[in-house]
């Protein structure tokens, strides 16, 4: 009998994983708290270590919605404020760009995670789904830097009916997408179209192995090129 999605999930973490202790950046997002559900049903909770990394304007809503998920998880989620650090980055650098700063708060945000990593000798495990990995739409050695990627197969639309089947509060799975890197940040206004023609697009270039020739193909097609740096690791020059 053939293994469900969930099922594939599951297993691909608990031997991806290898009874290391799991470091899970939570955002009270849809994808990071999808990915905490795998995780409560891949491995012992004991083991499973999610870390909310808001700044101090976080937003009630926010906090919500983190408190709704550790009820539906049955996990504890460690806060740890990262305003003090982002204000240190930003006045040495003189940051004035919004996107950049949005850029060092994402890799900010990697590297407590990997701090926490090494403390407890566990693995960081991301939350980056099929459309964001095909558009580019996450920060290089940011939120792209961990050590597995259990949705990276799964667009957005999937990701929202997996996350309904696998009981992930409904207030995160109704809020808009956002990388939460400025204030009133979303994913779709960013990217151009909302998340459901994109994944129609992603899915035919997946099949295909190409873009269609329309203006939601050349746009994600454009997109996918100009990041191609980001699915790629560092290379030297040829060697004979």
């Amino acid at each position: 009998m053939a293994l469900s999605e969930k099922e594939k999930l599951i297993n691909f973490l608990k031997s991806s994983l290898n009874d290391k202790p799991a470091i899970l950046g939570v955002s009270s997002g849809i994808d990071s708290s999808l990915v905490l559900m795998l995780l409560a049903r891949s491995i012992p909770r004991e083991k499973i270590i999610p870390i909310f990394l808001p700044e101090s304007s976080v937003s009630q809503n926010d906090l919500n919605d983190i408190m709704a998920l550790e009820k539906a998880s049955g996990i504890e989620i460690k806060t740890v404020y990262i305003e003090n650090i982002v204000k240190s980055f930003s006045n040495l650098l003189e940051i004035k760009d919004m996107k950049s700063l949005g850029n060092v708060k994402s890799r900010i945000r990697m590297t407590v995670l990997y701090y926490y990593s090494n403390l407890n000798n566990g693995m960081v495990v991301g939350t980056t789904n099929l459309t964001e990995y095909v558009t580019g739409y996450f920060t290089k050695f940011g939120d792209g830097g961990c050590d597995v990627e259990p949705i990276i197969g799964l667009t957005k639309t999937r990701v929202r009916e997996l996350s309904t089947e696998m009981g992930v509060p409904e207030s995160i799975i109704r809020k808009p997408p956002s990388a939460g890197l400025w204030k009133d940040q979303t994913d779709e206004r960013e990217l151009g179209f909302s998340y459901s023609i994109i994944d129609r697009e992603v899915d035919y270039f997946i099949r295909n192995g190409r873009f269609q020739d329309n203006e939601v193909g050349k746009r994600v097609k454009s997109l996918y090129e100009a990041s191609m740096h980001k699915r790629n690791l560092p290379r030297g020059p040829e060697t004979d």
